[in-house]
């Protein structure tokens, strides 16, 4: 007997593919790997895909969900999108991007430019960011969480007429005291970002479209303390991380017993000797 293998798919922005604190042990794995593993576990063959990129905004999701989505076929979708949109208030995205990427060339004069010219004048437009951001409501600009909302319900009706999948919605962290200070209108935008998140899958209506709320992770792995789930202010610990994975494992693994496609497929010898 034979089992077909159980594809995932996992997208979002670096709260999918970033550990906190980075620089750890092999077995420090994201959450993509830990769902992997409890499969396996489970004696279940997967094959899990991850495809995210720090500061990714929801948006881009609808630019590449064809190659993504129409190739591979998966039968879990996990989206963790939404956070990057709730962390500033006015400073563009490329400019964020640029300030702090990951990609710059180690010369001379990229050194000198990031360190007298970039980085002072980031400094600048951050604090002046946080100090608008105390004075303003944090939530003035609403068309965020609509549009986020919006583009998700959109990927999810596209993906639903390719075979369709299960789909899970995270529920977004706030920052932690360390950066609220920085963002002190961030968790607010968070609340009403979750809010729309939640609502839109709401309307969706679908069994197989899901919210999977986050934060009750943190009383199980972290004593109820945001600092210890997500020390660098932002990103899941490593046991954070495996928290959530575990859940939607168990989640998927559930589902994937209701899915004829992914029970032992003895019965295709059957087939087979019928259409001799």
């Amino acid at each position: 007997m034979s089992q077909l293998p159980l594809r995932v798919l996992v997208k979002g922005a670096s709260t999918v593919n970033w550990t906190s604190w980075m620089s750890g042990p092999r077995t420090d794995f994201i959450f993509p790997r830990v769902i992997e593993e409890q499969l396996l576990a489970d004696d279940r063959p997967c094959h899990v895909q991850t495809i995210s990129m720090t500061s990714e905004k929801t948006s881009t999701i609808l630019s590449t969900w064809q190659r993504e989505v129409l190739n591979f076929s998966p039968d879990v979708i996990v989206l963790l999108y939404g956070h990057y949109e709730t962390i500033h208030l006015f400073l563009p995205r490329w400019l964020e991007r640029h300030a702090n990427s990951l990609k710059a060339r180690p010369r001379w004069w990229s050194h000198l430019y990031r360190q007298k010219v970039l980085r002072p004048l980031w400094m600048v437009l951050a604090k002046l960011q946080a100090r608008a951001d105390r004075l303003l409501d944090p939530t003035i600009r609403r068309n965020r969480p609509k549009h986020v909302a919006a583009d998700l319900r959109a990927y999810i009706d596209h993906v639903q007429q390719v075979g369709s999948p299960l789909v899970f919605c995270l529920e977004l962290l706030p920052p932690t005291e360390r950066y609220q200070g920085w963002f002190p209108g961030m968790e607010a935008r968070m609340r009403v970002m979750n809010q729309s998140i939640r609502a839109m899958v709401a309307q969706v209506g679908r069994s197989n479209v899901r919210y999977l709320e986050v934060r009750p992770f943190i009383d199980a792995v972290a004593g109820g303390d945001p600092e210890v789930a997500t020390p660098d202010g932002f990103h899941y610990s490593p046991a954070m991380h495996r928290a959530v994975g575990e859940a939607l494992a168990a989640e998927i693994k559930a589902w994937a017993e209701t899915q004829p496609h992914l029970r032992r497929c003895d019965h295709l010898s059957h087939v087979d000797e019928g259409s001799r």
